[in-house]
């Protein structure tokens, strides 16, 4: 009989080097800007400075609410059927 491999942690959302990935990709985007425009210490430093903010608002909240707000603010769409256009406020029956 075979072993099998069995996580430790099911739950755990995927890391890069140290850092969680949700909270890596501020760091990430803003280095890639500041390479870009040639200011990599300035965004890197905004990109920690977001990921300490993202962190906090992270841990200060339920789980999905940065989902929710990216939807209701209508920076994230949805295109399957349960999800209605943010930007309609009212239905008509």
């Amino acid at each position: 009989m075979r072993p099998l491999f069995m996580p430790r942690h099911l739950d755990e959302p995927m890391t890069v080097f140290l850092w969680p990935a949700d909270e890596i990709i501020p760091v990430l985007a803003c280095l890639a800007v500041g390479i870009l425009i040639n200011q990599k210490l300035i965004c890197l430093i905004i990109g920690i400075i977001a990921m300490k903010f993202f962190r906090k608002m992270k841990e200060g909240n339920p789980d999905g609410y940065m989902l929710h707000a990216l939807y209701w603010s209508g920076l994230m769409t949805g295109k399957a059927r349960t999800m209605p256009n943010p930007f309609i406020r009212e239905y008509l029956c």
